[in-house]
């Protein structure tokens, strides 16, 4: 959806796809790379009253495991915790955000969700390499904080699971830093999900198999992208996951919204290896080699740009330069706006499946800053952020193609780098300092039936 450095690394790449693109094909169709976004030029919302927060970063980060690592399969011989879940909202929806819960004190960051956001779900991204260095040798501990966290919150947890470590690869393939490839067993990914299931019995609502395949910064392979190939990684988790715990909802990785295909048309592309395939074509394909009977919800990323969320954004509405992408692209295309891009998935999987957008957010400047190429932000103030995050999660519920949603993000704001220069920062509901943006004192007073 995503580590903290995980756009940047194509950045580069795609720029120049894209300036091919339009030299060779005119108007060609507007790529959204991984993980733009933005809004547009509505009317804000009303202002709301203030979240009081701390209004600093807590101290205590954590930034290595500090404890011999754990080999152990199982989870110890404690009794698992009573999580204490509240009952689900009526409309059945799951209302979800990110939290970078590697970094920082997650009592802290936990607990906003919970007492102050009001949600059900926290998503957490685990990378396996991160975590098992070698055969069974397993770093737990920051993981442990955070599910214990989650679960004394009484909140529903998604693990989004991705990156093959490398003593899982026998011929890794050279690749720029933050690059990952899936293993070459796929059980032994299946394995690794089943020792989190075994650690955190209960405790884990739903997992994503792997994140956004149809890029080469995830699915880097000798043979390229390959939907048939994630099927199969797919089908081996999944019978992992329902024998350890059938009620754990088994999410599809998500596809990154891109519009592009890059198949040998290009220079990087030479010798016909596909390291971009457009998110559409990427579904199309995996309903055809059968990934939906190994899901229980498709995992979909739906970005916004400086469009609000329910325009259509093939037609942007009233004056189209108000709206310009103001990225390397200009196209409209269906993927500048939440609505239309749920609404093309869904004629995709023709109701067989719900999506469950795993990672969606607009992004607003902070005190003017914003990294390359997400000049779009600079459009949008944040009031607007604030107003169309409501329109979206009040859209995705009210539609009834979506099964829940998890806003990127909380807190990577507080934990991140300069905004000028580290993307993820400008998506997050909280200033630098730790204090509320407008988006999350909006988000806090929203109704969530």
């Amino acid at each position: 959806m995503s580590n903290p450095s995980r756009k940047n690394s194509n950045l580069s790449l795609f720029i120049g796809l894209w300036m091919g693109l339009i030299v060779m094909a005119g108007a060609g169709v507007f790529g959204l790379i991984y993980w733009l976004s933005g809004s547009g030029a509505a009317t804000a919302p009303a202002p709301t009253p203030p979240v009081t927060l701390a209004t600093s970063v807590p101290t205590a980060l954590v930034t290595a495991p500090t404890t011999p690592p754990d080999v152990a399969v199982g989870g110890g011989e404690e009794q698992p915790p009573a999580c204490n879940y509240p009952p689900n909202p009526a409309s059945g929806f799951g209302y979800g955000i990110q939290s970078h819960v590697f970094v920082g004190d997650n009592a802290y960051w936990i607990t906003l969700v919970r007492d102050k956001l009001h949600f059900q779900w926290v998503k957490m991204q685990v990378r396996w390499d991160d975590l098992e260095k070698g055969p069974g040798q397993i770093f737990w501990d920051v993981l442990d904080s955070a599910m214990k966290e989650a679960c004394s919150n009484g909140l529903h947890v998604m693990l989004s699971v991705v990156a093959a470590p490398a003593w899982t690869l026998a011929n890794p393939l050279p690749a720029p830093e933050g690059q990952a490839a899936p293993p070459d067993n796929y059980q032994g990914y299946a394995d690794f999900l089943a020792k989190l299931l075994d650690r955190y019995p209960g405790q884990i609502g739903a997992i994503e198999v792997w994140n956004e395949m149809n890029l080469e910064r995830e699915w880097n392979t000798a043979s390229g992208i390959n939907p048939t190939e994630y099927v199969k990684m797919l089908a081996t988790a999944h019978a992992a996951i329902k024998a350890k715990d059938s009620n754990v909802v088994v999410i599809s990785g998500a596809p990154s919204p891109t519009g592009i295909n890059c198949a040998g048309t290009f220079p990087e592309c030479a010798g016909g290896r596909p390291i971009i395939v457009d998110d559409a074509t990427y579904l199309r394909q995996f309903v055809e080699a059968g990934g939906l009977q190994f899901a229980d919800c498709i995992g979909t990323h739906s970005n916004g740009t400086n469009l609000p969320p329910t325009a259509d954004g093939t037609h942007p509405p009233g004056d189209a330069n108000a709206y310009t992408f103001k990225g390397p692209w200009n196209n409209p295309h269906y993927s500048w706006s939440l609505k239309s891009q749920v609404e093309t998935y869904a004629q995709i999987l023709n109701g067989q499946k719900p999506q469950c957008v795993t990672e969606f957010g607009y992004a607003s400047a902070v005190d003017g800053k914003f990294p390359a190429n997400y000049e779009f932000a600079a459009d949008v103030s944040e009031q607007q952020q604030a107003q169309y995050l409501l329109e979206a999660f009040n859209w995705m519920r009210d539609s009834k193609l979506v099964k829940m949603a998890f806003l990127f993000n909380l807190d990577y704001g507080p934990k991140g780098n300069d905004p000028a220069s580290d993307d993820n920062v400008i998506f997050s509901i909280l200033k630098q300092d730790g204090s509320p943006r407008p988006a999350f004192d909006a988000l806090s007073l929203m109704d969530k039936p």
